[in-house]
């Protein structure tokens, strides 16, 4: 059971916030999905019952689905930039990987016959891409410049790893990373 409160609208909003609102909501609604449509999945031994995770860390895809594991994650910026019902038809698509993946076994295409199969029993209306979001925090991203110590060529990268310079690497060391050619931060770009 969740504990609730009055707002001051006298509505009933669970205590922790908007984000434990929507995390209550949607589980509530996974559940009841997976009572309704995945009795046969459940009655599986091995298939793990899915679990719910929002992120506020996603900003180029609105859902994840790991169906081995059975864990499932959301954008809670998708909901903000498109309501609680666009993201209720993402949980549904999510859970459609789910149920594919133990209905149909592990070789099956990501968004193949089996998955719209599924997704089609879920909601005639679950769609294969979700409209864009959160482009004021991809905007945001940081890039880097970077260059090979040996070749001086340039690379322009969104994430400072422990990348090397493909070239250099595929000449000298046979096409395995090499250290030598590890590519240095020239500058921050925008």
């Amino acid at each position: 059971m969740v504990n609730r409160s009055l707002n001051g609208e006298g509505y009933m909003l669970p205590l922790g916030g908007p984000e434990f609102w929507l995390q209550a909501e949607l589980q509530d609604a996974m559940d009841r999905l997976i009572k309704t449509h995945f009795r046969d999945v459940l009655a599986m031994p091995r298939a793990p019952y899915p679990t719910l995770e929002l992120s506020a860390r996603m900003t180029s895809s609105a859902g994840r689905c790991y169906p081995d594991s059975g864990e499932i994650k959301l954008a809670t910026l998708y909901h903000r930039d498109h309501g609680l019902d666009e993201t209720l038809m993402v949980l549904k698509h999510e859970l459609a990987h789910w149920g594919a993946r133990w209905r149909y076994g592990r070789r099956i295409a990501p968004h193949g016959r089996e998955f719209r199969a599924v997704a089609h029993e879920l909601d005639p209306r679950i769609t294969i891409y979700c409209p864009p979001f959160a482009a004021k925090e991809r905007a945001q991203r940081k890039t880097w410049k970077m260059q090979c110590p040996r070749c001086r060529k340039h690379y322009t990268r969104g994430r400072r790893d422990k990348v090397a310079c493909r070239s250099c690497c595929d000449t000298y060391a046979g096409g395995n990373y090499d250290r030598r050619f590890k590519l240095a931060v020239v500058s921050r770009g925008d």
